[in-house]
């Protein structure tokens, strides 16, 4: 890769939420759009090229069959050393908050369009995997999942990506950089979305598998990986129109975290798509604290 010691500005991408300045990274990089530039040193040489993997899983607390599905998707993620990663969308009737013990909301607009968009509108649990079509669907039960993972994890990474995450208490806000770039020349737009997502939240939860916890309600349930909303919009926002494998991209995010989220418990989660397939290429999972 290219190791040239010479500086020019980052690709800086903005939206409400992002901060005005930017930081220089090493050449060659894209022009900078906005912001003031300052020096910081990216060296990818030192970085090993990783291939993550995203699985969604749609669930939702009234679902009995999702815990099950949870723990399946938990086992994925903690015997694939760090190469999965687990979004929990809540999302259509079987997450809606209710009376009692079950009044809590862990909804999102985004999940929310998700569930829509790539129709999920089917009982729970479903799931996707980096948003890829297998065997002709992209939405898949909880049953298929490790075939699929496992086929998506062996795939080469076509791009490499770091996230530097920094928290003021005072404010309860989130300054998070993002630098990405491409291995190789690829057609077509990409996407970058960022999110917030939040885990150990503790309310009641359907269930009818005995192996799994109590039935027919586990009543302090913990609830991990769940989607809070995204920072940039449902699909993020246009990383880049033209692949360039000798840039470096780096989008700046400023994040205030609301009242109820608890901030040890919570990650920005980041992921670069595809623009016209929103197949994920890549994605990274840092805590905010």
């Amino acid at each position: 890769m290219n190791r040239s010691r010479s500086v020019f500005p980052v690709l800086v991408l903005f939206s409400a939420v992002f901060l005005s300045s930017c930081d220089k990274i090493k050449t060659p990089y894209a022009a900078a759009k906005h912001g003031n530039i300052t020096d910081t040193v990216m060296d990818w040489d030192t970085v090993t090229p990783v291939k993550r993997v995203l699985l969604e899983d749609y669930t939702g607390h009234k679902c009995v069959n999702c815990p099950e599905a949870s723990l399946i998707a938990h086992s994925l993620e903690e015997s694939n050393n760090g190469k999965l990663i687990v979004l929990a969308v809540h999302a259509g009737y079987q997450a809606l908050p209710g009376t009692g013990e079950y009044a809590a909301d862990y909804t999102s607009a985004t999940g929310e369009a998700w569930n829509v968009d790539f129709g999920i509108n089917s009982i729970n649990p479903q799931g996707m995997v980096d948003r890829k079509e297998f065997d002709g669907t992209r939405v898949l039960s909880k049953d298929v999942w490790s075939n699929y993972v496992g086929m998506e994890i062996s795939q080469p990474p076509q791009l490499v990506m770091l996230m530097s995450n920094t928290y003021d208490a005072n404010t309860r806000t989130v300054g998070s950089v993002i630098y990405s770039q491409f291995l190789e020349t690829l057609p077509g737009a990409y996407h970058l979305t960022v999110c917030v997502v939040e885990d150990s939240l503790i309310s009641a939860q359907k269930n009818n598998n005995t192996a799994v916890g109590t039935t027919p309600d586990i009543h302090n349930y913990v609830f991990m990986d769940v989607l809070r909303g995204s920072v940039n919009g449902n699909y993020g926002e246009v990383l880049t129109g033209s692949v360039n494998p000798s840039i470096t991209y780096m989008g700046k995010f400023s994040i205030q975290l609301k009242a109820d989220w608890v901030a040890k418990n919570c990650w920005i989660l980041a992921f670069i798509s595809k623009s016209d397939t929103r197949e994920i290429l890549q994605v990274i999972r840092t805590r905010v604290i």
